[in-house]
């Protein structure tokens, strides 16, 4: 989630049941990582022999929520690797902040992995979720659709380092 949070950066999260019926378009969600993610772990790890996880079961991933249940006509561009929904970008901060990198991972991943370039509609248990990092975020582009239930809370405030501190979800 680079370049709005850092390594190191301490969130203070609201983790109250219910969270994805609180979460809007544009909020940064922490979330248990979906199977098609912890299967693309596994074997970009070359890990998890005999099917043990390589990720801890208390592991969070972040992201922002771009694709709301119900949304239709969500469209990956491959060349660019960007998303539109309805035909318009999605909402959220400048996601080009990041340098591309060089060996193009997430092209590489995006190949082997990456789900449908256009998905018709979101159900109503599901959303779309996008690293602010457009180059090199693992995202929905990569494992597809995120299910609510795996949606586990919300950051409230960035607490350390001082010189960061932000209270507000707009991080």
């Amino acid at each position: 989630m680079a370049p709005t949070l850092a390594k190191g950066d301490l969130l203070l999260v609201e983790k109250l049941p219910n969270i994805s019926e609180r979460t809007r378009r544009g909020d940064i969600i922490l979330f248990n990582p979906p199977s098609a993610l912890r299967d693309i772990i596994m074997k970009q790890t070359n890990q998890g022999a005999g099917g043990k996880s390589v990720i801890d079961n208390n592991a969070l991933f972040v992201k922002r929520v771009a694709g709301m249940p119900g949304d239709t006509n969500i469209h990956l561009d491959r060349t660019m690797k960007e998303i539109t929904i309805d035909g318009k970008p999605v909402v959220g901060p400048n996601r080009r902040l990041c340098d591309d990198e060089p060996l193009d991972l997430l092209g590489k991943l995006l190949e082997k992995y990456g789900f449908q370039d256009d998905i018709a509609k979101l159900d109503d248990d599901e959303v779309y979720v996008l690293g602010d990092c457009q180059a090199v975020s693992v995202d929905s582009r990569v494992f597809g659709t995120l299910p609510k239930k795996n949606m586990v809370g919300k950051p409230l405030a960035r607490v350390w380092p001082l010189n960061r501190f932000h209270i507000g979800s707009d991080l």
